[in-house]
């Protein structure tokens, strides 16, 4: 959806990584972090941004229609996998 093209961010700070929490817009304004959480193929991470009722419908509506990572009947969300990952020895 992105690679090769120019995009914008549009910034909302930054997490407790030092990591820029930003919505990418393409250059025709389409959302690309919409696109994604509609298509089922990221999580909207509250945390980040509480209350935002597009991503919250958006998710709502991928969670139920199955789409992407809502194909698998218990998704584990990334923070959980790293969380289990990371911690336990290898």
């Amino acid at each position: 959806m992105v690679f090769g093209k120019e995009v914008r961010l549009q910034t909302f700070g930054k997490d407790k990584y030092g990591r820029t929490i930003a919505d990418v817009l393409l250059p025709d304004g389409t959302n690309v972090n919409h696109i994604l959480v509609k298509d089922g193929w990221c999580w909207w991470y509250r945390k980040y941004t509480p209350g935002n009722v597009i991503l919250e419908e958006l998710e709502r509506r991928a969670r139920g229609s199955g789409l992407g990572l809502w194909a698998d009947p218990t998704p584990i969300p990334p923070w959980v996998y790293r969380r289990t990952t990371l911690t336990e020895p290898r």
